[in-house]
């Protein structure tokens, strides 16, 4: 369904707020995740207060103009948010003002010319082999723990695709990790290499001596409840610290560290894009660049 399709008639009296929900509703029915979904309806309210602060009218999305999105993106600037940060509000804001367009509120898109931040070309942090080791070794004594850091390792997924995990998501007969639904609404399968399926064993032989309340779901909370996204990055971020290791870490290191460590040992291009579930080649190609410098680098500290 395109974004012409009207979810629900747009009455001409629709405050800025009752805007926001029907473009978001649209979004739903569009199929878009629920990550997304949130991240544009969360964008776009900071956008609502910040111009209902200054103007008293702004309530009204026919009084809304460029000078406006240009005034919330001058202010996003002086909170020294990142490049990328405010590229996503403004891609939001243009989203939502093309929806009023089309929808016969706005007459033209004030958003369309309005130029984005710079984007910081930073590249990510990786895992070296023997921080990788230790931070498997910190976890060792929790099985389920160690489960959830070894599956990040050995198969690339994001954090959003293991707190949504299913038990029925573990093939062990045919060694496959199915993610259901990942970023792009498009499910993929992960053969599953020794390590991790004993470190899945041991923790579901673990979990059958648990409380469990949601039967479904493969990691649970010490409660029998599933296991939330912050939780998860808790879990990680207490072994990274019992580790020692005193780089910026988080969920996603470990996902960029399955790449890097993938592409070193020259794993194909399609076959790399298809485990991580990248749309575009391009993506993971900067983990070819990866592999070639700081891998390169670890070879150069750890030398004999």
């Amino acid at each position: 369904m395109g974004q012409g399709c009207r979810i629900q008639r747009m009455s001409d009296n629709f405050t800025t707020t009752q805007s926001i929900e029907a473009f978001l509703h649209s979004l739903q029915a569009q199929n878009f995740s629920g990550n997304t979904i949130r991240a544009y309806g969360d964008d776009l309210r900071q956008f609502a207060v910040w111009g209902a602060s200054i103007r008293v009218d702004f309530d009204n999305p026919k009084r809304m103009s460029r000078m406006d999105v240009d005034g919330f993106m001058l202010v996003l600037s002086g909170k020294k948010l990142t490049g990328v940060t405010r590229v996503r509000k403004l891609a939001a804001i243009r989203k939502f003002f093309g929806f009023l367009e089309t929808n016969k509120v706005l007459s033209t898109n004030p958003a369309t010319t309005v130029i984005g931040a710079r984007r910081e070309e930073k590249e990510p942090s990786i895992l070296f082999k023997e921080q990788y080791k230790a931070l498997l070794y910190e976890a060792s004594e929790d099985t389920r723990d160690y489960a959830i850091i070894m599956t990040f390792l050995q198969t690339g997924i994001r954090l959003s695709e293991l707190s949504n995990l299913k038990m029925e998501d573990i093939d062990f007969e045919n060694r496959l990790l199915t993610v259901r639904q990942g970023k792009g609404k498009k499910d993929r399968q992960i053969p599953l290499v020794d390590e991790e399926v004993k470190a899945l064993r041991n923790y579901l032989h673990y979990r059958a001596t648990e409380l469990i309340l949601d039967d479904d779901i493969l990691f649970l909370a010490k409660n029998g409840t599933s296991l939330n996204v912050s939780s998860v990055k808790a879990i990680v971020a207490k072994y990274v610290k019992k580790a020692g290791i005193r780089k910026r870490v988080s969920v996603h290191t470990l996902r960029h560290t399955f790449g890097a460590h993938k592409a070193d040992k020259n794993m194909s291009l399609a076959t790399l894009q298809a485990l991580m579930g990248h749309k575009k080649k391009e993506t993971t190609l900067k983990y070819i660049h990866l592999a070639r410098t700081n891998l390169r680098k670890e070879m150069v500290e750890t030398a004999l």
